[in-house]
């Protein structure tokens, strides 16, 4: 057996394995999304503790933040700064390869005291453990600064020397958008992330109403089959191809 074919063989299957199990993610937000019914805000704290619950409204808080690096109003905000580094390994072959990889060298997240509202009434909302979809505001590269205040001027300048590049992103919420929320029924009537060895797993909550969200995932369910197929295919035609090659 050709060890080098083996090797790409295992890999294009690993992919269709990792492929597989992001599918099956997508999958199971879709079956929650299906077996929640869309409640009134006003109803939700009637609904007993540990309940699944989805509501559609306005989402609404007490007093608006500002965003990190836009300055715009919001209810919520996640200002990140990524850092692209260029490195090199040497190949099996002994030549130098250049490669790069990204991190997070700054990541700042805050809500304010948020609610839901409609024609039904509100419900309070906690984003602790949320997953947001949120909308984005900034995604540009910027400089590491040898000067300056603030916790971001000194992040970047602790690594200023470094052979890097950056981008600072941001995504927000504004207060007084239609949101979507799924989540579980807590204590006190808020909705928020599920309960430690609840059944619920899922809580999002998200700018995008509950049927693009039903078509965005099932798009991506669909196009994650064909990359699933194609790469155990692929791994299946190596993996023959390393038997024969070797034979």
């Amino acid at each position: 057996m050709d060890i080098l074919l083996s090797v790409f063989a295992a890999i294009a299957a690993i992919i269709g394995a990792a492929l597989s199990w992001w599918r099956w993610s997508v999958g199971r937000e879709l079956a929650a999304m299906a077996a929640t019914h869309t409640s009134g805000a006003g109803g939700i704290a009637q609904l007993p503790a540990g309940s699944p619950a989805a509501v559609s409204g306005t989402l609404r808080v007490r007093s608006p933040l500002t965003a990190e690096f836009s300055g715009k109003p919001c209810a919520y905000f996640n200002a990140e700064i990524e850092r692209e580094e260029v490195y090199y390994e040497r190949d099996s072959q002994g030549r130098e390869e250049r490669r790069t990889r990204t991190t997070t060298v700054y990541s700042n997240m805050k809500y304010g005291q948020c609610l839901i509202e409609d024609q039904t009434g509100k419900v309070g909302i906690d984003f602790d453990g949320a997953k947001v979809e949120a909308i984005q505001t900034v995604n540009e590269p910027t400089a590491a600064p040898t000067s300056g205040s603030g916790i971001v001027s000194g992040v970047l300048s602790a690594l200023a020397n470094s052979n890097s590049t950056y981008t600072r992103k941001e995504v927000i919420l504004p207060a007084d958008i239609p949101v979507y929320v799924l989540g579980e029924v807590r204590d006190g009537g808020l909705l928020g992330k599920p309960a430690r060895g609840s059944h619920n797993k899922i809580f999002v909550i998200s700018h995008k109403s509950e049927e693009e969200r039903t078509g965005d995932l099932t798009k991506t369910a669909r196009w994650l089959l064909a990359f699933i197929i194609l790469s155990f295919a692929i791994a299946a035609g190596l993996l023959v191809w390393a038997v024969a090659k070797g034979g």
